[in-house]
């Protein structure tokens, strides 16, 4: 069990009256009713995840790289609010280890705390005979959710998670996981930066009508790269294509959709409306949203390679 801190490990700092993610994992597991599986505890360290960075997340991969060969599966509490990006980025850099995420909609000690059933349930994945193979989901409110598409719809609500494109892999009620899909595999990048990541690698400009020319072009200058979540199934606004085809010739270009699902390019209901992005080099991504787009360019360049768009294994 590798603890970070989080709303899950949140409780009042008798100093400040706040509320701060001072709870171990030894101190929570302690509070599960029945937990009679053995455990080994590490905290790497303990923040809100609002807070937490590429070299946090450096880090906590290379815990899980070293953990992860002697024991049956790896159990990691995280803050929700970045919880699916964090998934996601050890998902890239691991192997296949069973990696369970989990963390709470409500701090203890509240009416609707729900960090114990959720760590519970993540305890119950990670040991699973059927998670060899899942690599790295989450699981909160009974569901198991993969990395690759979980999504926080909701800022408050105990349903919160869910996935973009429904590819819920199972569910999870009396310590038992009960697997609904075959989890797809994808070209992971399956390895580890020497150095965290530069925050300011990847440039990551949202879409709207009427999009600033001048505010898009302060937006990707100076940028390693650049992630568009760009307007339904990737359309961009004549007002801004120049630019994007423009700056495609110095750094490469993510296109991706703001929507909350589908792919971009909708070639049979809009021919050849792509070409001109195609033929400049941008990068139509057509399975990950814009932060886990950004995600995995920053990734990409931090290791020395192409940006390839996020394709399953057939």
């Amino acid at each position: 069990m590798i603890a970070t801190g989080g709303t899950i490990a949140m409780a009042t700092d008798p100093g400040s009256g706040l509320r701060r993610p001072i709870l171990s994992g030894a101190q929570l597991a302690a509070r599960i009713s029945g937990l009679d599986v053995p455990l080994a505890h590490s905290q790497p360290y303990a923040i809100a995840s609002e807070d937490a960075t590429f070299e946090h997340w450096l880090t906590l991969a290379r815990e899980v790289e070293q953990l992860a060969p002697g024991h049956a599966g790896v159990v990691v509490m995280h803050g929700t609010d970045t919880m699916e990006e964090a998934a996601f980025f050890l998902s890239e850099c691991l192997p296949r280890h069973p990696v369970a995420f989990c963390g709470a909609m409500q701090p203890p000690g509240t009416v609707g705390y729900d960090g114990g059933r959720n760590l519970l349930d993540a305890i119950s994945v990670a040991r699973s005979p059927l998670a060899p193979g899942l690599g790295t989901v989450v699981v909160m409110n009974h569901e198991v959710l993969p990395a690759w598409d979980v999504i926080k719809r909701d800022s408050v609500a105990l349903d919160s998670f869910s996935t973009r494109h429904g590819t819920r892999i199972g569910t999870v009620h009396d310590r038992q996981l009960r697997l609904l899909s075959r989890p797809l595999q994808f070209n992971w990048l399956n390895a580890i930066p020497a150095a965290a990541p530069s925050a300011d690698a990847v440039a990551y400009v949202r879409l709207t009508g009427s999009p600033g020319r001048r505010q898009f072009r302060a937006a990707v200058g100076g940028a390693d790269g650049v992630v568009i979540e760009a307007l339904g199934a990737g359309s961009v606004p004549a007002a801004v294509k120049a630019d994007v085809i423009a700056v495609s010739a110095l750094v490469p270009v993510v296109l991706t959709t703001r929507t909350g699902s589908g792919p971009v390019q909708a070639e049979d209901s809009y021919p050849h409306a792509w070409d001109d992005l195609l033929a400049a080099g941008v990068t139509l991504e057509k399975r990950l949203d814009g932060p886990r787009a950004r995600i995995r360019l920053t990734l990409s360049l931090a290791l020395d390679r192409a940006y390839a768009p996020f394709e399953p294994y057939i």
